[in-house]
């Protein structure tokens, strides 16, 4: 099954266009991660696909407003939903002068206007004014709640991709885990944990 064939029998719904981005895009990420090590090695382009898929699914819990996704890597899942939501304020965060180099890349090989690529630890933002902050894979998620705490206000939504159904507790944060629909599409275990101070 070929990348488009992946994301055609997905829970999707693509545009032709949009089907084309993310071919495209997977194909960037397959291509530099061979000098880049923008992501693990041994990932196959069915892989790529299913990583496509399980953050794309996150668009469908970030309606409108602006959108921040720290340590972005190779795209997942900042560049999934910028390629979803051409409309929506993307910016996309990492310390890794690698990473953004190739976030750059991406951003003008595949158009994406909506897309602000910047060179930065999280620890060096002072203030979060997006409506959303995501994450994937980037940090243990009490911790990102800890450290993020500070930066944003009520107003902003955290959602951190997640694996395991996990839920906890933290003073001033209310917090619930939502399913994603991957869990049924790969018969493996995925959700968002979204989190909001009070």
């Amino acid at each position: 099954m070929d990348l488009k064939e992946s994301l055609d029998a997905s829970p999707l719904e693509f545009t032709k266009a949009q089907a084309e981005l993310a071919v495209d895009f997977l194909n960037q990420v397959f291509k530099w991660n061979k000098t880049r090590n923008l992501i693990s090695r041994k990932l196959a382009k069915k892989d790529l696909a299913e990583h496509f898929i399980d953050c794309a699914l996150l668009n469908q819990h970030t309606n409108n407003g602006s959108i921040l996704d720290v340590g972005s890597g190779a795209g997942f899942p900042g560049i999934c939903l910028a390629i979803m939501s051409p409309e929506k304020d993307i910016t996309l965060v990492d310390s890794n002068i690698k990473k953004t180099s190739f976030l750059l890349h991406v951003k003008n090989a595949l158009g994406l206007k909506n897309v602000l690529v910047e060179n930065k630890r999280l620890e060096s933002i002072k203030k979060i004014e997006e409506t959303y902050l995501v994450c994937r894979a980037f940090m243990e998620p009490k911790l990102f709640a800890e450290t993020v705490k500070d930066k944003i206000s009520e107003d902003t939504k955290v959602i951190v991709m997640i694996s395991e159904e996990e839920r906890f507790s933290l003073d001033g944060f209310k917090t619930r885990f939502i399913k994603s629909e991957a869990t049924e599409f790969f018969n493996k275990k995925r959700g968002f944990l979204e989190f909001q101070k009070t």
